[in-house]
């Protein structure tokens, strides 16, 4: 089947149009806060950025309501729901979210942050490359020791 575009194309856009929205309604607020001459002030020019982005993101929002996606052939809202979830959050994603939670769970628990940056880093990289072990564990070790290294010893953080 030949689509138009790409399950969250239409998605996308549209968040990209209520951003817009959101910023010419401050930017608009800004513009009318000043004196006059408003036309040659500062607020004139995020005044003039956001209608132009509010523009031509609502002409691509337009345009989108008619393209086809793989989602448009779904009749079933909740499938097409889960299907665009699926889409959007694959499992490796979802796997490399659920380590960044658990990483910083772990920090908030008082452990140290040498061991858990380094068995996450060492965790993430074995999960995404599926090999290459030894390798993995040389890569680790060098970061750890760039970082205290570069952060810890020039630029003297405290790593919590």
């Amino acid at each position: 089947m030949n689509y138009d575009m790409k399950p969250g194309e239409k998605l996308f856009v549209g968040v990209l149009l209520l951003i817009g929205l959101f910023f010419l309604y401050h930017s608009v607020e800004l513009w009318g806060r000043v004196n006059p001459p408003r036309e040659s002030s500062a607020a004139i020019l995020p005044l003039m950025m956001t209608v132009i982005w509010v523009a031509l993101t609502g002409a691509i929002f337009v345009k989108n309501l008619r393209g086809k996606t793989p989602l448009s052939d779904i009749a079933d809202w909740k499938a097409k729901v889960w299907a665009g979830l699926c889409y959007v959050f694959p499992r490796d994603l979802v796997v490399i979210i659920g380590a960044v939670v658990l990483y910083c769970g772990l920090l908030l628990a008082g452990i140290s942050f040498y061991v858990v940056t380094s068995l996450f880093l060492y965790g993430t990289m074995c999960y995404l490359m599926k090999s290459g072990f030894l390798k993995n564990v040389i890569w680790t070790a060098i970061f750890m020791v760039f970082t205290v290294v570069v952060f810890g010893m020039l630029f003297n953080v405290v790593f919590p």
